[in-house]
């Protein structure tokens, strides 16, 4: 032991660190502590064993593991002297600095050069040194405590401004110069995650399913790496890509661009919610996974091989007990009783999917023209409401108003305008997109069943999302919650059908358009499921 206490005596080892990107710039650099403390080692003869050092970058817990790191790598090397810039650059709570003393007052080799203060703390130091030392400790713990305290305002301030005060997640970056950094859409990067949103949307995708895709379409971390599952769930939880911002659990109103529509956001919210925990990984993809509820317990139904055969069944959500209605209902039997549904919303025939295509195409001469009013209304409204905050702005300059009446006036306008510029964003986007969706849902549901029949499991997945929200269980009964496109084709195609072997069998032969358009029966419904396809373009079929 003695030995080892002479080659050890001459050891060192030096610690930097630096806690902001002010004392950085401002020659506290890491090179700059580190080239400090190595002419001091090379004046007083010491051979430095290690340096450890700490960016201004690193979270408290780093900077708390590498202190760690560095008190147990002394003590293992039996190395009894350690070098430091500052006291301030040691320690900067009360908790290091208790451990740090320990260290000392453990044994009178041991000693901790603080070199700018040209200060030596050991065991047997005098009394002044000592107080020194205790001195600096408080000061360095009131000045960490002053740091936050600014950061803090800082943060404050940039939010009350509408900016998150950090960097913004994956698909935007930061622009701009200190004190005035604004994010904006990577262009790069946001194509893929506005698809990950979409994807997810589509109510086909686990998490551990979205990770692959996501992989496959060339979706990186900034270093190139994977974006895992977890950290998918966060991204999708994430209100910045709606044009909000989360800061310490509360959700702010912010003023970047938004990616995705608050609709959309919403939308991968509920399922995420639905799905709780078994979004995060799931080992099979069964077609009705997270899919199907009992009726007994409210339950999701959960899915199992047997066999070669897949069965569902509620997993007894009831606490008080069993679930009386727990059944266990094969795959095949569940997709044998939502058969029925692609019959019912198909067109009878090729010259019945020809006739509705153009009635489509005939009624899209007055949808062009009601959004072309509604275009010049929302216009009109916002035209308004702006110049009534511009007034509100120029009594509070001219101080003719009361400041605070100002500020809340404008701020309701802004509220106003928000909502009006999204109308009119929602009108703007509705082009003839509603034509070309409607004859596309029309085909796809005349070839629905032959493209369920050869489908994958993804692929079946995807095509039930689009005719059903979800399904309930009572025992071996199947009920469909129907999409809102789905619904309305189950009333429209039953009686289309109808109508159009009447059309074809009466004097209103040659007549079609005008047959159907004047109909009593047909009328309401068509003019129904025309406003809605106008109405909302994007929905899912």
């Amino acid at each position: 032991m003695k030995k080892e206490t002479k080659t050890t005596q001459n050891k060192v080892v030096i610690y930097c660190r630096v806690s902001s990107k002010e004392q950085e710039d401002t020659g506290y650099s890491l090179p700059a502590q580190e080239k400090l403390l190595k002419e001091y080692a090379e004046r007083k003869g010491l051979s430095i064993l290690k340096v450890f050092s700490v960016a201004e970058s690193a979270s408290g817990t780093k900077q708390r593991k590498i202190f760690g790191e560095m008190m147990e790598y002394m003590q293992k090397k039996n190395i009894q002297i350690l070098l430091c810039e500052k006291v301030d650059r040691l320690t900067r709570n009360l908790k290091e600095a208790v451990v740090a003393n320990d260290w000392v007052e453990a044994n009178e080799e041991r000693q901790i050069h603080f070199v700018k203060q040209n200060l030596v703390i050991h065991k047997n130091a005098k009394s002044d040194e000592k107080f020194r030392w205790d001195i600096e400790i408080v000061l360095a713990k009131k000045y960490i405590s002053n740091l936050s305290e600014e950061v803090r305002k800082g943060q404050k301030e940039k939010i009350a401004q509408g900016w998150l005060p950090t960097k913004p997640p994956i698909g935007y970056k930061t622009i701009g110069e200190k004190g005035h950094k604004i994010h904006i859409i990577d262009n790069e990067i946001s194509p893929l995650i506005k698809k990950m949103f979409e994807l997810y949307a589509t109510g086909n995708y686990s998490l551990v399913s979205l990770e692959d895709e996501m992989h496959k379409l060339g979706l990186r971390t900034k270093n190139r790496g994977k974006i895992y599952q977890s950290r998918i769930y966060d991204l999708l939880l994430d209100p910045f890509y709606c044009g909000k911002m989360r800061w310490d659990g509360i959700v702010y109103p912010a003023k970047q661009e938004p990616l995705i529509s608050k609709d959309l956001f919403d939308k991968v919210g509920i399922i995420l919610k639905r799905r709780g925990k078994t979004s995060l990984a799931t080992q099979h993809n069964y077609l009705f996974r997270s899919k199907v509820f009992c009726e007994g317990c409210g339950g999701v139904l959960a899915w199992e091989s047997q066999k070669g055969t897949i069965y569902g069944h509620c997993n007894n959500h009831m606490k008080s007990r069993n679930c009386p209605l727990k059944t266990y209902v094969k795959e095949k039997d569940v997709e044998e009783q939502i058969d029925v549904v692609f019959e019912q919303i198909a067109p009878r025939n090729e010259a019945v999917l020809k006739w509705i295509e153009e009635i489509i195409k005939e009624e899209n001469g007055e949808q062009i023209n009601f959004r072309e009013t509604e275009i010049q209304r929302l216009n009109g409204l916002l035209q308004s409401i702006r110049k009534q905050k511009d007034r509100y702005f120029e009594a509070k300059i001219d101080g003719e108003i009361d400041l605070e009446f100002c500020d809340r006036k404008i701020s309701e306008c802004r509220s106003e305008e928000a909502v009006l510029e999204s109308a009119l964003e929602k009108v703007n986007s509705q082009t003839d997109d509603y034509q070309d969706l409607s004859l596309v849902i029309h085909e796809l549901a005349f070839k629905a069943r032959e493209i369920y029949q050869k489908a994958t499991v993804d692929e079946k997945k995807m095509l039930l999302s689009q005719l059903f929200t979800n399904f309930t269980q009572n025992r071996y009964e199947i009920r469909a919650n129907y999409s809102l496109a789905c619904d309305y084709l189950l009333k429209w195609m039953p009686k289309l059908n109808e109508l159009y072997e009447l059309n074809n069998s009466h004097t209103t032969k040659g007549k079609k358009s005008t047959f159907v358009l004047s109909h009593p029966t047909m009328l309401p419904l068509y003019h129904k499921i025309r406003t809605f396809f106008a109405e909302n373009p994007n929905e899912e079929f």
